[in-house]
């Protein structure tokens, strides 16, 4: 009967266990799909078997609490404490959702980060960063680009780069507020910030550049002038020519300034000549005015190419202009020639005499002697007449006038000789009296490009 007992309470005790296991299993049962799975955190905070509301008060009061650290430019640090905000929870959507996704099986994630939960008072956290000295305008500066700057011997030196701590308040505000929002207790404005120049002081491009406009202004060039006086080309003339250009770099503009030097150097090295050489004919060698003022001019485009040429040599040099080639009378082999005090007029086409002939020039005694000089033929017509207007009104058959109203014609008409001493008190107006016959082989040759050469 004993045994009997025995058993059957053995047997209630097993039941009442086994009642006890599934209820326990299936309040587990209950009890997790309502509850967060072990180990989980949320913006980092554990939430592990909390359920959406018990995991908000322990999110809140950890964020409430905490401190928060705002980094900025130039490793500014400020902190402050969470509840200052305000923090409330904005719903329990977002956690519910994580529950049901852990419930799913579908994912084993068990740190949750970034998700948006929280919201704070706006107006707070406005005012907050508004009283932070990084966004007082005086201590905002933009990031300044390593540049060129000249020192005291008018070279180029490289000027380091300065980096800025400039940030835009706005968007400042903005990024805080979605932080805030996520949880998140560090934040680091050094993203939104316009810190890093674009060029520094080391980039390959800018010290190249600096070496190769050092070179040009280390060249120095001295041009001696017919005056005596020096004109010169160096760094206080070309670092003028320096240029930055719309990416950050520099140039140094030869072709664009070189040209006004040069300008201002052919006005600085021209000078009067007063005569030249020719070969007289029967006499030989002697000075020859020029009539015209004549002067030496400088080859403008040689002496651009030299100067381009010894540009970044660093050296320096000593030069003389270099000039235009003037015609060179001694060996001209086309060409009119009269002697005044010899009455006589030569022409040479191609080393070849052509013409030679007597002829009567201005009158000495009346003021009327005609000009000695190199001239050209002005241009030239048949059957005209020739006129002051009052005096005289003369007929001729070739005119050829190289001087304003001096020139050459045939003066048969009223002239029976040529020659000798006539033009000292008989002479004419200061034209040049020829033969008809000479006058018509003169006519018939000469050109604008043939030069007349009349001396005394």
């Amino acid at each position: 009967m004993r045994k009997r007992v025995g058993k059957i309470l053995s047997i209630m005790v097993i039941a009442m266990v086994a009642v006890i296991v599934i209820v326990l299993v299936a309040f587990t049962a209950i009890f997790a799909k309502k509850t967060f799975q072990y180990e989980t955190y949320i913006n980092g905070t554990e939430v592990s078997f909390l359920s959406p509301e018990g995991a908000s008060r322990k999110m809140l009061e950890q964020m409430n609490k905490t401190t928060l650290n705002l980094i900025f430019a130039e490793d500014k640090t400020y902190t402050c404490v969470g509840s200052y905000f305000d923090f409330e929870l904005e719903d329990m959507e977002a956690l519910e959702n994580i529950i049901s996704e852990q419930n799913k099986g579908t994912e084993d994630v068990k740190k949750y980060e970034g998700i948006e939960v929280y919201r704070v008072d706006e107006e707070k956290v406005r005012d907050y960063l508004a009283s932070l000295s990084v966004f007082h305008e005086t201590n905002i500066r933009a990031p300044e680009n390593a540049y060129l700057d000249f020192d005291k011997n008018n070279h180029v030196v490289i000027k380091p780069e300065v980096y800025g701590n400039e940030i835009d308040f706005e968007e400042a505000y903005q990024y805080m507020l979605d932080a805030l929002k996520t949880g998140t207790t560090t934040i680091d404005f050094r993203g939104i910030t316009n810190i890093n120049p674009s060029i520094l002081s080391t980039d390959e491009k800018l010290v190249e550049q600096a070496n190769s406009i050092n070179k040009i202004l280390s060249t120095t060039i001295h041009y001696q002038l017919p005056d005596g006086s020096t004109y010169t080309l160096d760094a206080v003339t070309m670092k003028n020519w320096v240029y930055r250009n719309e990416d950050g770099y520099y140039g140094i503009d030869i072709d664009g300034n070189l040209p006004a030097f040069v300008e201002t150097l052919r006005q600085k090295a021209q000078y009067l000549i007063p005569s030249t050489d020719f070969n007289a004919t029967g006499i030989g060698k002697i000075k020859v005015s020029f009539g015209r003022k004549t002067y030496a001019t400088l080859n403008q485009e040689q002496e651009i190419e030299r100067i381009k040429e010894n540009l970044g040599t660093a050296k320096t040099f000593e030069w003389e202009p270099t000039y235009n080639p003037l015609p060179d009378y001694t060996n001209i082999d086309t060409y009119v020639e009269l002697d005044i005090s010899r009455q006589r007029v030569w022409m040479y086409v191609n080393g070849k005499c052509i013409l030679d002939t007597p002829c009567v020039t201005g009158n000495v005694a009346g003021g009327h002697s005609t000009p000695i000089g190199i001239y050209h033929l002005t241009y030239k017509t048949r059957n005209t007449y020739l006129t002051d207007g009052e005096t005289y009104n003369s007929f001729v058959n070739y005119w050829m006038p190289f001087n304003g109203d001096i020139g050459f014609h045939d003066a048969d008409g009223w002239r029976s000789n040529y020659g000798g001493n006539i033009y000292l008190t008989n002479g004419s107006h200061g034209c040049v009296n020829l033969p008809k016959w000479a006058a018509k082989i003169l006519y018939q040759n000469i050109n604008t490009s043939i030069p007349i050469i009349l001396y005394s």
